[in-house]
């Protein structure tokens, strides 16, 4: 079986309603879920404003329905420090600096939602050891970033990098048949701005395009579409694949797809990875 759990990044006080409210529709419409990733505070006009009660309403109703899992996309999405080469908005801050951040953001959309968040999905896919050890030690269950990883971590929340956008999911689909005995998982990223009713000129996608895209998984017997929250209770791993990951992310198929294993001790995945690198 083929796992995929699809990640919408950026919904919040001022994300594109219209965009939000059609991928919930689409969703709706398929009885599939997906995983929010929720900012919980903005700021406008040099103003922090929260993610307000009226605003989430469409957002808390998906969730209680089940259609949606929310979790916590960072603070307020702005990098700690603008020179930095690679956008970041935890990684360099001071561990007790993230700790309240983290903390305030969770419990803000804990509110909101009325809901525990068990995910974290720091902006930018970007985070350093100490956000890792808060994570670790406030009892998330997930984080999903990115390939890069600090040096060092260690921990038993489980890892789920991203794998692919909307327009890798052909080739993705198509690697993960190659490798169907190993439980690949895929996650996919999304923004409000692959989606050409944002008005983006970036968009890759319409809504559309989007359900007919979700109704072929939906329709594939060998394909489940879960939550990240869901994807997580059935991952064995916890750090190790991000050190291994990391080494290997150049690689094609690793670029696109997680075993739900542990490498070390698949001795089946370690085998298709051996043909894969060696062959």
């Amino acid at each position: 079986m083929i796992t995929v759990a699809f990640r919408l990044d950026d919904p919040s006080e001022t994300s594109n309603q219209e965009v939000e409210a059609g991928i919930l529709d689409v969703l709706r419409a398929l009885h599939t879920p997906c995983t929010f990733a929720v900012i919980p505070f903005r700021m406008l006009d040099g103003k922090r404003i929260g993610l307000s009660a009226e605003r989430a309403r469409p957002l808390v109703d998906a969730a209680h329905e089940g259609i949606i899992e929310p979790a916590l996309h960072g603070y307020v999405h702005v990098r700690a420090l603008p020179e930095m080469t690679q956008p970041s908005e935890f990684s360099g801050r001071p561990h007790e600096e993230q700790r309240s951040m983290i903390l305030e953001g969770r419990t803000h959309l804990e509110t909101v939602f009325g809901q525990a968040i068990t995910g974290f999905i720091p902006p930018w896919n970007s985070y350093d050891k100490n956000t890792f050890e808060i994570l670790e030690t406030e009892g998330f269950k997930y984080l999903s970033s990115g390939w890069r990883a600090p040096s060092h971590v260690k921990g038993k929340i489980k890892a789920l990098p991203l794998t692919a956008h909307l327009g890798d999911i052909p080739q993705a689909i198509a690697e993960a048949r190659r490798f169907i005995s190993a439980h690949p998982i895929i996650v996919v990223v999304m923004h409000h701005y692959d989606f050409a009713e944002s008005g983006s000129e970036q968009s890759i996608i319409n809504l559309k395009e989007f359900s007919n895209t979700v109704s072929g998984l939906v329709k594939k017997s060998d394909i489940n579409i879960q939550t990240l929250a869901q994807v997580s209770k059935i991952m064995s791993c916890t750090d190790l694949p991000i050190r291994q990951y990391r080494m290997r992310s150049k690689n094609r198929l690793m670029a696109h797809l997680l075993p739900k294993y542990s490498f070390m001790s698949t001795s089946l995945w370690q085998g298709m990875l051996a043909k894969t690198f060696f062959a």
